[in-house]
């Protein structure tokens, strides 16, 4: 189900479509909740979005042990198998032989796909071009699973977009590259580049304009709390309706700067923003993992009043 053939405009590799880098639901004592991220992988496959399990952002994986993570996989592969493909993120793990056992057990464990980051050694330290080719090689010559590329300012510094030539070529088994820069001609240039010959997705907001310049498709984290909306802004654009797809931006741009907002003023990390409005909404999104905090009762209220403002409820079919 991971790779697609080739067609006219677009080449095999990851299905074109929107997935969300998945939040991780625990209960008030830290402990996985799995009945909770059972429900909402569910949701998340009703609406037609590709599931990212466990990563160390969203979805908290920076917090978790290997065995948690690879629970995780397991339980979201059951709940999203046949559905939607699920592509195993890690820890960032830094070197290529721990990445190499990851990718064999997250397969294992029903992964259609994983995700690889390039080796963040710590310190603010940036690998040499050099360096990241040794890594790649060493990696895609080892494992068998789909393998998803990434290129994330996020993560301290930015890949080359050189570097990536040589997995492609040589590689077969690479079926995507995520790619995230705040500067827009940086990420519609690496798209352009890659496009041709893979599946490049980007984040929600850059979709307008890196779909013009050939991405496939999304990863974010947005669809945690609005699959519906997500999707609905990817099915305009590929089947053309710009009119709809501009639209649909509009609400989207709304929805991320309430949240953004939100978090700005209230000091909350985005994972915690994510389940406080999914418990507003009635949803299964637990709470997140020490050493996040809850929201205090103010934030809580404000958050609620945005969540009205915007309709989300409405736009998501919850009312």
């Amino acid at each position: 189900m991971i790779r697609e053939q080739r067609t006219a405009d677009r080449p095999p590799g990851l299905p074109a479509g929107s997935y969300v880098m998945g939040l991780t639901p625990f209960n008030r004592d830290g402990d996985l909740d799995e009945g909770a991220l059972r429900a909402h992988v569910q949701w998340m496959a009703r609406e037609n979005v590709g599931f990212w399990p466990a990563s160390p952002a969203t979805g908290e994986g920076a917090q978790m042990s290997d065995t948690e993570i690879l629970r995780v996989v397991e339980i979201v592969s059951e709940e999203a198998a046949g559905r939607s493909p699920v592509v195993a993120g890690n820890r960032e793990f830094p070197t290529a032989a721990q990445n190499v056992r990851f990718a064999a057990e997250a397969q294992a464990r029903g992964a259609d796909a994983v995700q690889l980051y390039p080796p963040t050694l710590g310190h603010s330290f940036s690998p040499t071009a050099g360096m990241l080719r040794q890594f790649y090689d060493e990696v895609l010559s080892a494992v068998e699973v789909p393998v998803v590329l990434s290129s994330n300012f996020m993560t301290g510094f930015e890949v080359p977009a050189s570097v990536f030539d040589r997995p492609l070529a040589d590689h077969p088994h690479v079926v995507g590259i995520f790619k995230h820069h705040p500067d827009q001609h940086n990420v519609a240039e690496f798209v352009a580049r890659f496009a041709p010959r893979t599946t490049v997705l980007t984040m929600t907001q850059k979709l307008m304009f890196s779909f013009a310049a050939g991405a496939a498709g999304e990863l974010d984290n947005l669809q945690n709390v609005a699959p519906r909306l997500c999707r609905s802004l990817h099915d305009a654009l590929h089947r053309g309706d710009l009119s709809a797809a501009g639209e649909t931006y509009r609400t989207v741009t709304r929805l991320w700067s309430g949240i953004s907002g939100f978090a700005a003023e209230f000091s909350a990390p985005r994972v915690v923003v994510y389940k406080a409005m999914l418990r507003i909404l009635g949803l299964p999104g637990g709470h997140a993992r020490k050493p996040y905090l809850e929201l205090g009762e103010d934030a809580t209220k404000a958050l609620a009043l945005m969540i009205d403002a915007v309709g989300l409820r409405d736009l998501e079919g919850l009312g």
